[in-house]
């Protein structure tokens, strides 16, 4: 039904603060399989309007009593900018980084949506056998820069914590049980900077369960950050330099002491280390956002 999908994409969105306009909605309409024109999803959103469960602000539908959120989005979308600048300067530098084919920003920057203390969180797609290679080169790198996310320096700076290589781009495999909407809009909203074949690939391989459990398809708009970079010979030189003596040196020194350091987090932590992922939350909160998302639709749709 397409008002429970309405309700559910308008919901998710407001746990992070987050307005949609209509064709907003249309284009991450939750759970429903069914071709959409925008003068239905205008028609539908006006019914509920009326009927007292939505409100309308500016060009923006939310629930009631969150009329203040376009203010807020627009404060946002200016901080936004200033961090894709900051993104767009250093991922001139991240081409060059040897074994790294795809760069992507994440999370809350992906869809402009982040504050004055928010980081930069990026994906990372490395070549399969080079994954503790490309990591510990970033990382210098970033380091280097001064805009590496470490300790209590946070605020603009670039977290490197989901790693996986070209062998393991579906993403479909990490969902929790039963149903995990923030992987789903992560997956959808992942803004790559570089790597345009592997980001096609990419979604090639995550559209199946993207569209058969959640209607989610991937946008257009998710390209406009990507820049046009060539492989540089600095690149291949490094990469002929390294090889695997590097990344199998790399794997054996730090592989444990990662391991230990991780799991000291406790069991709330996202913590995979694989040959072919890397990925280091310091706590993962999709199982929190899915049941205050669940509380949020089960009350509208029951309103509604």
């Amino acid at each position: 039904m397409i008002r429970d999908s309405l309700l559910k994409t308008i919901a998710f969105f407001d746990l992070f603060d987050f307005p949609l306009t209509a064709e907003e909605i249309k284009a991450h309409l939750m759970q429903y399989d069914l071709p959409v024109h925008i003068k239905e999803v205008k028609g539908v959103l006006g019914e509920l309007v009326a009927e007292g469960a939505l409100e309308t602000i500016k060009d923006y539908t939310v629930l009631k009593g969150r009329t203040a959120l376009p203010e807020t989005r627009k404060a946002r979308k200016f901080i936004a900018e200033k961090f894709w600048n900051r993104v767009k300067f250093y991922s001139h530098h991240l081409q060059h980084v040897p074994f790294v084919r795809m760069v992507a920003v994440c999370n809350n920057l992906a869809y402009d949506n982040v504050e004055e203390s928010s980081d930069i969180d990026l994906f990372v797609v490395t070549e399969p056998g080079h994954l503790w290679t490309a990591r510990f080169c970033l990382t210098v790198l970033l380091h280097f820069f001064g805009v590496r996310r470490h300790a209590d320096k946070v605020a603009g700076r670039f977290c490197l914590s989901f790693f996986v290589t070209t062998e393991k781009l579906d993403m479909g495999g990490l969902q929790l049980s039963p149903e995990d909407p923030y992987l789903a809009y992560w997956t959808q909203t992942l803004a790559p900077i570089y790597g345009e074949a592997v980001y096609e690939e990419f979604k090639k391989v995550n559209s199946d369960w993207l569209r058969e459990r959640y209607g989610l398809t991937f946008p257009e708009s998710s390209r406009r950050h990507l820049y046009d970079f060539k492989p540089s010979p600095l690149k291949r030189f490094l990469e002929w330099i390294l090889g695997l003596w590097f990344e199998n040196w790399l794997k054996k020194t730090l592989k444990k002491k990662t391991l230990e350091s991780q799991t000291a987090l406790g069991p709330n932590a996202g913590v995979i280390v694989t040959d072919n992922m890397l990925k280091f939350h310091n706590h993962d909160r999709r199982k929190e956002y899915y049941e205050q998302w669940r509380k949020k639709v089960d009350f509208l749709i029951q309103k509604a």
